[in-house]
């Protein structure tokens, strides 16, 4: 008799937890999910070269291909990558309050959206032609119920602006690349908000690109960085360009498709 008390208590707690947890989750005001973008199918446009090669000589795969060329749509190797700290009290609406830390996890899940607020204007006044979120989440295990905490992780996808941009012959180059660890510290004017983050790093690749040793129409392939308040920012980007083929190579139009398409 003892242990059917007993198991009918524990199932009855767990309904009301249950049900509990349901209430909170249907109360929360619904945030417009990041829906993910859809890159467009590679079709180029008739006399357009598709096709661009390495200092080797060979073919450069078609998904690198595609970040550094097709600038008409978005494609998913061209994105801003960030992963970010944010408090959770940021993301209530007006008058609404913390639920249990039980809780906090779901939360999170649903206004993840949020913390990608006033990050794709910043990147088109810097370079973009457009701009959209591809995704914003919660990173697994991150919510820090005492501090009130969790990360984010946000990726934006973005098309460069080109209008004005001639470019040159793409048979006589070849596309060079670099990954960089950019340093936002020396120079930066702060980094004490994402927003103030993201634009330190997209003036660290605009002088990246103005380097000496830089080709033509340097453009940026990935861009990401972490921030935490308090803590030193660690950015790094891809940037790529146009390089005159090496003297002694001589290119032919592929006959097959690059790696990758």
């Amino acid at each position: 008799m003892l242990r059917l008390l007993i198991g009918t208590g524990v199932l009855l707690m767990t309904v009301g937890f249950g049900a509990a947890g349901w209430q909170y989750w249907q109360s929360l005001p619904k945030s417009a999910p990041a829906e993910p973008v859809a890159a467009a199918v590679a079709v180029p446009a008739p006399g357009v070269q598709s096709w661009l090669i390495s200092p080797a000589g060979g073919l450069i795969p078609q998904a690198e291909v595609q970040a550094y060329l097709a600038q008409d749509r978005f494609v998913p190797t061209r994105t801003v990558r960030i992963e970010r700290q944010a408090n959770l009290v940021d993301l209530l609406a007006a008058g609404e309050k913390l639920p249990e830390p039980a809780f906090l996890q779901v939360l999170a899940d649903i206004r993840a959206p949020k913390v990608a607020d006033g990050l794709c204007p910043i990147l088109k006044e810097a370079l973009a032609e457009d701009c959209a979120v591809q995704s914003a989440r919660v990173v697994e295990g991150s919510v820090d119920p005492v501090q009130g905490t969790a990360l984010f992780q946000i990726e934006l996808v973005y098309r460069l602006r080109t209008e004005g941009v001639e470019m040159p012959d793409l048979a006589a180059h070849v596309l060079r690349s670099d990954d960089l660890a950019l340093d936002l510290e020396a120079g930066a004017e702060g980094t004490a908000s994402p927003e103030a983050a993201l634009r330190a790093t997209l003036a660290a690749v605009s002088e990246a690109c103005a380097a000496e040793t830089v080709g033509e129409i340097c453009r940026p392939m990935l861009i990401g960085f972490d921030w935490t308040p308090g803590q030193p920012v660690s950015a790094r980007a891809g940037i790529a360009w146009l390089d005159p083929l090496p003297k002694g190579m001589f290119v032919a139009p592929p006959l097959d498709t690059a790696p990758g398409g």
